[in-house]
């Protein structure tokens, strides 16, 4: 496995509002996380750091884990955890009250792939055969929209409103996540802010990812050099994870 992770507030953004990490516990396990800070400048950046740093922390401090099950409670345990610290924040700091976070995490085990997602960042994968699959639901306005027939796709992207969440990690004093176990085996994953899949046509992230002759390295440095081709708008945070030679995963 060999992975790698990019971010950058882009070309028109005072600060950077994405943070990520990807952390590993004593059983060679992977959790890699990119959260994307809501709020404008009302503590969106802060939000998404307690996020990533509570989950770097408890992550790397599991010894791993004996079942299915047990991944899944221990992920929607700690998503309660980290929503009420980022709550509570916010609730204790007039200022930045309804701070808060996207949240689209990816686990890597030997008993599968775990899937978390809160708001509209997005977890990809591709496979051998050349599928690229999106692998997350956003939780937007939008999204909800175009589920009940009040949109079509081609309508969602000039839609005025594309960009509203509809979920988000510490905005709440409860918040929903969506957790899914992936068993199948992968070429690789991405995970990615919505600076990315937002501005970038999905053919040319697909064309990119499938580039076997650029390490990881390369091709994150190239999602981003697209997105910021494609104007920079917002920030973007890449991690790009290659599974080739895993067998096991």
């Amino acid at each position: 496995m060999k992975y790698y992770g990019i971010t950058d507030k882009g070309l028109l953004r005072k600060n950077n509002q994405d943070s990520y990490v990807i952390a590993t516990n004593e059983a060679d396990d992977v959790f890699a996380v990119v959260a994307d800070g809501i709020g404008g400048n009302l503590g969106g950046d802060i939000a998404s750091r307690m996020a990533v740093g509570y989950f770097s922390k408890v992550f790397s401090e599991t010894t791993g884990f004996s079942s299915r099950e047990e991944i899944k409670e221990w992920i929607a345990r700690h998503i309660s955890i980290s929503n009420e610290q980022i709550f509570n924040y916010g609730k204790n700091h007039p200022a930045f009250k309804g701070m808060g976070t996207t949240f689209c995490g990816v686990m890597i085990t030997k008993l599968g792939k775990y899937v978390v997602n809160i708001g509209d960042s997005r977890a990809y994968a591709w496979f051998d055969s050349g599928r690229f699959s999106q692998l997350t639901m956003d939780h937007t306005l939008v999204n909800d929209m175009i589920m009940h027939g009040q949109l079509t796709r081609e309508e969602a992207k000039n839609f005025p409103k594309k960009n509203v969440v509809t979920n988000a990690l510490g905005v709440w004093e409860t918040v929903r996540s969506d957790i899914d176990t992936h068993q199948e085996k992968m070429g690789g994953l991405l995970i990615c802010s919505d600076g990315l899949h937002g501005y970038v046509e999905e053919k040319k992230i697909r064309d990119i990812v499938f580039n076997k002759e650029m390490d990881p390295a390369l091709r994150t440095r190239k999602l981003l050099k697209a997105s910021l081709d494609a104007g920079g708008f917002d920030n973007v945070t890449i991690i790009l994870i290659d599974l080739e030679g895993d067998d096991h995963l």
